[in-house]
């Protein structure tokens, strides 16, 4: 009888040990998140974010034993159930009709590796549209304008465009859910319409639905005065593309646990996702890495900084796994302002010499 009790004792104790751990380790997520929770959505924010560290530290240990390409950690995504994720961004709806024009023409023959922002030495810190708003479509427009700008007028450490203008001007209803690139594409060529500095028109990545679009006509706004696509699954011609130093955004499905926790490494999906959701991302090179030997996009993700590599993902390059789909880009600037006096013509700078 003593020893029975002696051993409950012990698992006792040794339950209360870890439950403290989990406690102190979740409240230390919060602080860094920034989380607020009722008590009910706190039993299961806590739930689900010790269900998800458990399945981190599975899925390192693989990539320990070189049986993976990538690790994962814990963000701001890891106290809801991948179901939720994926519903927060729900799979887009894309219009019948385009203004797409016929776009550059890139180069021929891609070189094995290339990267545009470290061609160029762009400086980009990535943003974060939040975790209630499926807003990647606007970020991904913003982000793509902001890079070819960056080149033709030489300026490596760019203002942000603002995200939040086309999320209330261009979203038309739909800005937090379902909204596509090629609306902020059409809102921009179409309409006369300027893209906004973020200094002009801050974000409010906390809100679920899009706002009131406050229109404005600052000097320092960029036109844009035609956009280009490619068909999908042709992973060649992006590849030409993005040798041409074009930003090309893609419609990515995001509903998988290494997609929402992704820390580093090359992202190889499952063959199937669990849902059918949508994230728009902003190709900006591709490459070779020896680690795992594997062939890699280099892509501009929008769920802040503390996310993936600094807010990039490398995703698997292979003729399997095809990651153009829906591909948009930018085809040609207007008149371009780099401050409110001195406007600049479309010419292009001089590389950096790597």
């Amino acid at each position: 009888m003593f020893k029975l009790l002696l051993c409950c004792l012990v698992v006792s104790g040794a339950y209360a040990i870890n439950h403290g751990t989990q406690a102190a380790d979740f409240e230390a997520y919060m602080k860094k998140f920034g989380k607020v929770y009722t008590p009910a959505e706190k039993n299961n924010a806590q739930f689900y974010y010790n269900y998800h560290k458990n399945l981190i530290a599975q899925q390192n240990a693989l990539a320990d034993r070189k049986a993976s390409s990538y690790r994962v950690n814990e963000n701001q995504f890891s106290d809801i159930r991948l179901i939720t994720f994926a519903a927060r961004l729900p799979e887009a709806r894309y219009p019948t009709t385009s203004f797409n024009v016929t776009p550059i023409t890139p180069i021929e023959v891609a070189p094995p590796e290339f990267d545009i922002l470290s061609q160029w030495g762009i400086e980009l810190v990535a943003q974060d549209q939040g975790t209630v708003c499926s807003s990647s479509w606007a970020y991904a427009v913003a982000r793509s304008i902001q890079i070819l700008n960056a080149i033709q007028v030489g300026n490596f450490t760019p203002l942000n465009n603002s995200a939040q203008a086309l999320i209330d001007c261009a979203g038309m209803g739909n800005g937090c859910t379902t909204q596509v690139p090629q609306i902020a594409f059409d809102y921009l060529t179409q309409n006369g319409a300027l893209l906004l500095n973020e200094a002009d028109y801050p974000a409010t990545n906390t809100d679920s639905q899009q706002g009131m679009c406050k229109p404005q006509m600052p000097p320092s706004a960029i036109k844009v005065d035609s956009y280009g696509t490619i068909p999908d699954g042709n992973d060649a011609l992006l590849m030409r593309y993005v040798a041409s130093e074009v930003p090309v955004i893609v419609e990515y499905n995001p509903a998988t646990f290494g997609f929402m926790h992704y820390s580093s490494g090359v992202y190889v999906p499952p063959v199937r996702a669990q849902a059918s959701s949508s994230q728009f991302l902003v190709v900006v090179g591709y490459g070779h890495d020896t680690e795992s030997d594997l062939d890699y996009w280099l892509c501009l993700n929008s769920f802040g900084d503390t996310w993936g590599e600094k807010g990039f993902i490398r995703i698997v390059r292979s003729s399997t796994q095809p990651i153009a789909k829906r591909a948009i880009f930018p085809n040609s600037l207007g008149t371009i302002a780099t401050t409110p006096s001195t406007p600049t013509t479309t010419t292009r700078a001089t590389p950096i010499t790597p």
